[in-house]
């Protein structure tokens, strides 16, 4: 049986493949991203306020561990009520970071991401403060050495009104040690009707590489939308806390599939924004 006008060159069959990604991803594009990396007029790394509303205890600080996709400043945060961006986010994007659990000086070994973060006006003498009048859901990965629930991820929900947390701890779904010190990239898938996927894997890992850990589904619908940031316990002015530290930060549209060969996500991702 004879085929007629079905040769197609090594360079047509790349070309297709090209086009095809190009077409499923257009769509897609990177709605939030820092690195902590960026300067002020003084040529001094800082906060950058224009993303954030950090709170006194957040602060940058040297890449100690010397991984080559942390640059040179991380994040670094100690216990004390929730540092949020600036922008608002819809209700379903994915949401990736690298972390650091620590030592602190209470729970300690614990990093806290939060999602739909909104502010509730409920104390018209405004004698709460600031990082205290929000609504939030959270994700907690807790590493060895914590001192609640080590090696789970716990889910929660925070309603200002009711002054109360609402939380569910599981184990990591791939069963797996996570350790303190140590740098891991995490990814949250955020969806509709308020449910939540979580994926871990090493610092610098490809999505493709990272493990899912984790689900849940927040059956009261309270927040479709809001803010991200992260939220720790304690307060160094007490004495106690934990800590944690941050890096590159990215916010996509779900199912965005970056391509970075050497792990530090949002310079290549920021290349890559499609419109």
């Amino acid at each position: 049986m004879r085929y007629v006008g079905m040769k197609i060159s090594t360079r047509q069959i790349t070309f297709i493949v090209i086009l095809a990604l190009c077409v499923s991803i257009g769509y897609a594009e990177i709605l939030f991203q820092d690195d902590f990396e960026g300067k002020n007029a003084i040529v001094q790394r800082v906060i950058d306020e224009t993303k954030w509303m950090p709170i006194p205890s957040w602060k940058l600080s040297d890449n100690e561990d010397k991984h080559a996709v942390l640059g040179k400043k991380v994040l670094d945060i100690w216990g004390h009520g929730a540092g949020l961006s600036v922008a608002e986010f819809p209700e379903e994007f994915d949401y990736y970071a690298d972390f650091k659990t620590m030592e602190g000086t209470g729970p300690g070994s614990v990093a806290r991401f939060v999602f739909h973060a909104q502010e509730d006006r409920v104390d018209p003498l405004n004698v709460i403060q600031a990082n205290s009048i929000y609504n939030y859901y959270s994700a907690t990965i807790a590493t060895e050495g914590a001192k609640y629930s080590p090696q789970h991820i716990g889910w929660g929900r925070r309603f200002a009104r009711e002054r109360v947390w609402r939380v569910w701890r599981v184990p990591f779904a791939d069963r797996q040690n996570r350790k303190r010190d140590v740098w891991y990239r995490v990814k949250f898938e955020v969806r509709a009707n308020q449910q939540f996927h979580a994926y871990l894997g090493e610092v610098g890992a490809a999505p493709n590489e990272l493990v899912f850990v984790g689900t849940w589904t927040d059956n009261e619908k309270k927040f479709a939308s809001g803010k991200i940031g992260f939220s720790l316990i304690g307060s160094i002015e007490w004495g106690w806390g934990e800590r944690a530290q941050f890096d590159n930060i990215v916010v996509t549209t779900p199912g965005f599939l970056p391509v970075e060969p050497k792990g530090k996500l949002p310079l290549t991702w920021g290349e890559l924004k499609h419109e």
